[in-house]
């Protein structure tokens, strides 16, 4: 199969990485799915900060205090549509005495995978002596007797939430007294709304519907399947939490850390599945674990092996092809990774200018999006196009040309490198292509809908012989070709 070697260098200039030194705003925290019919649906946060003052009055005084109402909305982005828009507001509100009133998304889901019917939990403002709330889709708000919860997952065959308490709460270990609220989990039956509406405590809810340890993830291909952590060892489910086997004894104590989380990584319909955790060690600084499991007939069959990949980094973005489940794609900051051995060995194969923030492979395909500080990559072939751009701060409206035009590239000649730009009069589908002077197509630059104003591409023609090139632009029934000529 191919992977996404980057053997062409192709950078694609918004207008945001323009003014990136003074834009505040930034992209982070990518994740997706297929729908029924095959379109990938992605989503992603965009961090607005709002720094401004705030007045009110009390006893007839006048008081002027600095606010940060922030925006952290969770955006939905339809690759077939190209389009997107808030499918869950994370922000901060302002009280009538200019108090942050946070409403923080701790973590979400989807009924089903349908982007219609989102599920959000909100963090509670009091710490862990507080209660969560949880809202669905049609708009239904019921207070939980979790403080901040680790983790969110819908289970189909019982139309049931499960909902886990936070995993610090399993490592440090509460004291006697308080353990009844912590190494649990809930189902949450989307069925009986009036019974929720009763529960405001752990200890209410009956025992039927609470499992005894925390569940870390549902397997979507069966959901009967739960990977969780109890006490200190990580266990498995085959029963929906009813019962648990222990799969590592001793999980935590083998691995030493503090303030760890954890995330699964699930595979369907593949026997493989990947464990990350992020780990603070002490006086080490900061690293990622990858722990996997591949089974082969059962889990008392399988086989564990842990894997440190690039120690010291705290900017790790992840993501699996669920179609091929060796191949793993992993971010360092600016750079990208890619295994095709479960992360046994790692080459790099791409870098941006900007953080990567976020990572989405696409199954069966050759696609990967990759989410910087300010632009949203679909990479194929191992080409990447900007697909959507941070809004720079305080930005004026770029005027919009009135006809489709075609720039002379410069430098010109060049070596390697060159800018083309061209104008759009409206968002369309465009093409830019290059040629060789017989016609022949040597290089395709972009191939996608792009926004009306001016577009930028930075061209690299490393792998190319010296000579006279012509590359053509074909955008809203409208076809400019110029020529350029590249001196090595």
């Amino acid at each position: 199969m191919r992977t996404l070697l980057f053997t062409i260098s192709l950078l694609i200039v918004s207008s945001s990485l323009i003014a990136q030194e003074i834009n505040p705003n930034y992209f982070h925290d990518l994740s997706g799915f297929e729908d029924s019919t095959g379109t990938t649906q992605l989503f992603y946060r965009m961090y607005e900060p709002k720094k401004r003052t705030c007045s009110y009055q009390e006893d007839g005084q006048t008081y002027t205090t600095k606010v940060n109402p922030y925006k952290n909305h969770i955006y939905h982005l339809d690759t077939e549509l190209n389009s997107d828009s808030v499918i869950l507001r994370d922000h901060v509100q302002l009280s009538v005495f200019c108090q942050e009133i946070p409403y923080k998304i701790e973590s979400y889901t989807f009924i089903d995978n349908k982007v219609t019917k989102p599920v959000a939990i909100y963090e509670s403002v009091y710490g862990l002596s507080g209660s969560a709330t949880l809202e669905t889709y049609d708009e239904n708000i019921f207070q939980i007797g979790i403080a901040n919860p680790l983790g969110l997952n819908f289970q189909k065959s019982t139309n049931s939430l499960i909902v886990t308490s936070p995993i610090y709460e399993i490592v440090i270990k509460a004291v006697s007294g308080y353990d009844a609220t912590l190494k649990k989990t809930y189902r949450f039956p989307l069925n009986q709304d009036s019974l929720w509406n009763q529960k405001s405590y752990y200890d209410d809810y009956p025992d039927s519907l609470l499992i005894d340890f925390s569940v870390l993830g549902v397997v979507d291909y069966n959901d009967d399947i739960f990977i969780g952590l109890k006490d200190s060892s990580l266990v498995l489910s085959y029963d929906s939490g009813d019962t648990s086997q222990v799969i590592i004894d001793n999980f935590f104590e083998k691995h030493s850390m503090l303030d760890a989380s954890f995330e699964p990584l699930l595979i369907p319909p593949s026997p493989v599945f990947y464990l990350r955790n992020k780990v603070n060690y002490i006086g080490n600084g900061v690293s990622s674990d990858i722990i996997r499991v591949r089974e082969f007939h059962d889990f008392a069959g399988s086989r564990w092996e842990d894997h440190e990949l690039l120690k010291n980094s705290e900017n790790k973005r992840i993501s699996i092809d669920y179609s091929n489940p060796d191949h793993l794609y992993l971010s360092d900051t600016t750079k990208v990774f890619f295994s095709e051995d479960y992360g046994e060995t790692m080459q790099e194969i791409l870098e941006f200018d900007e953080e990567v923030t976020g990572l989405y492979k696409k199954p069966n395909s050759d696609i990967l999006y990759v989410l910087t500080k300010t632009d949203l990559y679909k990479v194929e072939n191992g080409q990447p196009t900007s697909i959507k751009q941070v809004p720079v701060s305080n930005e004026e409206a770029p005027e919009i040309p009135n006809a489709v035009s075609l720039k002379q590239n410069y430098p010109n000649p060049f070596n390697p490198t060159t800018t083309i730009q061209f104008e759009l009069d409206k968002s369309t589908f465009t093409k830019l292509t290059v040629f060789d002077v017989l016609g022949r197509k040597v290089r395709e630059l972009v191939n996608e809908i792009r926004p009306a104003g001016t577009n930028t591409i930075e061209f690299n023609a490393n792998n190319l012989a010296s000579g006279v090139y012509l590359y053509r632009l074909e955008a809203n029934g409208v076809v400019q070709t110029k020529r350029l000529t590249l001196i090595k």
